[in-house]
Order: C-alpha cells, then structure tokens, then sequence
C-alpha cells in the first residue's frame, strides 16, 4: 500500500513555523521516522510531509498526488487544532482514504480526537511500529480493525472500539534504524542552543523513565528498555558515512540510568576512534565523575539537566524525588570534567509564589549553565497534573488544546497561588536577569565552538531585548496606573 506519513503545518502563529532557522530550531519527529522504518520493510510505499516546511493545502495536494491509500498524522495536543482541518481537506479531496493518528496526543487523548473529528479513522496508542504495520496488513488483506493491538478506531456503524492494548516493545534492537532518507533532512535546522556544529543528527539509545513527575506523560513507559550499544554506535557510524554528521542529539529521558550501558556506548565511541560530538539528557543523582569523565572522552560536550525549580517544596510537589544539593553537585562535576550544561526550569508550578519563581531564577544563576530554558507548566493531556487540574486541585487552565505550546502571550495554566501575568513576568525576568550579567556574557563570548554559534548569539540577543522591552513595557505601565489612581 501507498501510505502517507504527515506532520501537520505549525500555524502561522506557533514561532517555530516562522523561521526554521531561528533561535527555536525545528527537528524531525523521530517516531514517526521509525514508523516509516516499519512500514517500508513490510513492503509499502512512503510518502513523508513536514509540516515545518508546507502548508496544509500543499500536503494535502501531495498525499492526493501520491495515490496514498492510508495517510498516518503525528498529534501532539499544540498539533490538533491544525491536524483537524487537514484531515477534513484530505477526506473532501479523497474520502476513501484510511486516516489514522499517532504520538503523545493521540495516545492520551484517543477517544476525544476521534470524538472532535469524523475525518479520523483511528488512533495508535503508545509505541506505534508494530501497530500501524498491522493496521496498514489488515487494511490491505480486508480483515477486521478488532485484531490490532493498541488501536482505536471508529467501526463501520460509527462507535468507537478500544481494543487491547499493545506491550511496550521489548527488543529495541529489533527496530530498524529510522528511515531518515524519507525526511528532507537538509532542510531541518536544530536549536541554536542545543547544538555546537552542524551537520547533526538525533537519536534513541534507550526508551521510557522511571520517574513519574506531574508533568510528564510517559508514552514510552515506566520501565527503561535499551538498546545495544554496538548497534546505537553503528547508527551513529551510518549518518557520519551518509551525511557528514559532527553531532549526535540523544532524546533519551534518563541517559544515565544505566552507568555500564552508558559506559559501554562510549568505549565503542572511543575504540572506533569516531570524531563526533553529542548532547544528552541526565538526571542530577545519576551521574558521577567516573561516568562523567567517560562521556566527555567519548564526545559529549553538553548535558540537559531538568531542574525545574530552585525551591525544593516546588520540586517536591511535582513529585521530581531530587534534592538540590544533589543537583547542584551534579551541574559542578559536569563542569570540572569539561561538560557544558543546559538547565531547564517551569514558573506556575502548583502552589507556587512569584516569591518563588525569583528564588528559581536566582538558583539558575548560581547553576552558571552554559544555556538555560524557563517555560510555564503545562498539563499536558494524560499527565498527573491535567487529571489533577480536571478534579479542581492545582489551579485552572484553557480547555483549548493549542494553547498547549510554549507560547509568550500567556499560559495555558494558572495555579491558585499566581497570577497569568506573574508567570509571563518571571519568564521575562528570567531571561534578561540570567543573559545579560557582564561575567556571563564573559563566559559565552570566550566559549563559542563554531560559527553555527555566532548565530546564536545574534539571536538570543534579538530575543532578549525583545524580552527586555517588554519588560520595561509592563513596569511603565504598572507606574502609569499607579500614579493615576
């Protein structure tokens, strides 16, 4: 069968669809690449859309021009209200055609997607390449949708039918490598601020976390599976061969997990003597020097350490099970082995204060990381914290699912204890208070790796006067209205 695999367009308000090579960087949606892994070596045609790159109107054109009997949309909850109009087009250009959804929202949120759109035929629930090779098989032998594990679907009389739901899978290294060539690759231009040299590419060497944060939905489970070292090293080895690449973005939630899995990936680094440099995510109790030390020998050059918050109340309401202490020690030995940082942080945590939120921010400064993110909470569908927020508990938040992004104008969630313009004011301050101190600016200016670098210093200027005038905006205003009353 012909199927088509869509990246719905971002909308022309979500800043990542403005300029792909911008601060904010697009990359390719590795899932759906090793979905399409999958379905072509079960025999079937593969048309892949970026909706970084088209609009609607054009994938719509290419899928109909194509043939494709099944075209397959990625969902996460920001992508819905842009996934919903393409299918409908899609549907009134080809009505025979088998629509069906995958990733994050599509698993958290199935019934509601195929409720909200009759254009849907169905949704993949949790890992999806075995699930979608046996619902593309049952399509084109004729047999009935109640035989494929993890699939919902609307059946011929109109209800919706969940069937059983699929194992997590067990052997990673059964999966092909993810079928790249697919991807318009060149075109894809990654964050300024996770990435040091370019051509780069991102991978999985392991899937699922054990943490079970309020925030976070986890689609790939509770219990880490991983994958052979010798075969992650060997995917590495093929983009340096095929596409010249200088650097490796592992997706990994907890890439340490496993210090003698993580070892073994770098002493195969090292005895192929390949010269890459890589980026990946840890948690601050697990890491140490020995491992440390091992991964800056093998290559990586940058670690994301989730910190979320510089209050440890904060930390243990969303249910992290760290301490600072620990993670500050753990940022300090990442530094002493020459492994640069990028520290992560969310304002609006439930019952948390501005009071707090400044605390956060002047912790990220003691952090010194080489780049930092602030974001507002989000109660992402089938997280903790959004079933909690539907009982009343936490706070209160939009019931539009695209206000689910990381957007500047306000967020999608308000806990009893802040207000919206609290949140935005702190995510401005962060960013002005943490850039623009002379021995950080210092510290950038005198570590910049390559001119890929250059560009981000541009932007991030850009972005933070942006953010400064705002701010000077907001005060202005405050002491025009208090002088008037």
């Amino acid at each position: 069968m012909r199927v088509a695999l869509v990246v719905p367009h971002w909308g022309k308000d979500y800043i990542r669809a403005r300029d792909t090579r911008g601060i904010a960087g697009c990359w390719p949606t590795p899932g759906l690449q090793y979905v399409a892994a999958m379905l072509r070596d079960a025999g079937h045609s593969i048309v892949f859309l970026e909706g970084y790159f088209y609009s609607n109107e054009e994938m719509v054109d290419r899928v109909v021009e194509s043939g494709a009997d099944a075209a397959g949309v990625y969902v996460i909850s920001i992508l819905w209200d842009n996934a919903k109009p393409f299918l409908e087009q899609l549907k009134s250009r080809k009505p025979d055609i088998f629509t069906f959804a995958g990733g994050h929202g599509a698993t958290g949120m199935p019934v509601r997607l195929l409720t909200e759109s009759p254009h849907l035929d169905a949704c993949t629930v949790g890992e999806g390449e075995y699930t979608s090779v046996e619902l593309i098989s049952a399509l084109e032998r004729g047999l009935p949708l109640s035989g494929v594990d993890g699939l919902v679907f609307r059946d011929g009389d109109g209800s919706i039918v969940t069937n059983r739901p699929r194992a997590m899978i067990e052997d990673l290294d059964a999966l092909p490598f993810p079928a790249v060539e697919f991807s318009e690759m060149e075109r894809y231009f990654p964050s300024f601020e996770q990435v040091s040299r370019l051509p780069v590419m991102q991978m999985l060497a392991s899937r699922g976390c054990t943490g079970g944060c309020l925030y976070c939905y986890k689609m790939y489970g509770h219990r880490i599976r991983l994958r052979n070292p010798v075969l992650v090293v060997d995917e590495i080895e093929s983009y340096i061969r095929r596409f010249g690449t200088r650097e490796i973005k592992f997706w990994d939630e907890h890439f340490t997990y496993s210090h003698d899995h993580a070892a073994a990936i770098c002493d195969e680094i090292i005895r192929r003597r390949l010269r890459i440099s890589w980026w990946c995510s840890c948690r601050g109790d697990a890491v140490d020097p020995r491992i440390l030390r091992k991964m800056s020998d093998a290559g990586c050059w940058c670690i994301n350490f989730g910190v979320e918050s510089g209050v440890q109340k904060n930390l243990d309401t969303l249910l992290k099970h760290e301490k600072l202490e620990r993670i500050e020690h753990a940022v300090r030995m990442a530094h002493a082995v020459g492994i640069k940082t990028h520290t992560t942080y969310i304002f609006g945590i439930p019952g948390e204060t501005y009071q707090e939120g400044l605390r956060t921010i002047e912790f990220a400064k003691k952090l010194n990381s080489f780049t930092v993110e602030f974001f507002p909470i989000t109660p992402f569908p089938g997280t903790p914290l959004q079933k909690g927020v539907e009982k009343g508990l936490f706070g209160t938040m939009s019931d539009k699912l695209g206000d689910q992004g990381m957007l500047l104008e306000r967020p999608c969630f308000v806990p009893f204890t802040m207000t919206a313009e609290e949140i935005m004011k702190l995510r401005r301050l962060s960013y002005v208070r943490y850039f623009l101190r002379p021995s950080f600016l210092f510290y950038r200016f005198t570590n910049i790796m390559s001119p890929f670098q250059l560009r981000a210093i541009y932007h991030g200027a850009r972005s933070l006067l942006q953010m400064a005038g705002e701010q000077l905006g907001s005060e202005w205003k405050r002491l025009t209205a208090r002088r008037s009353a």
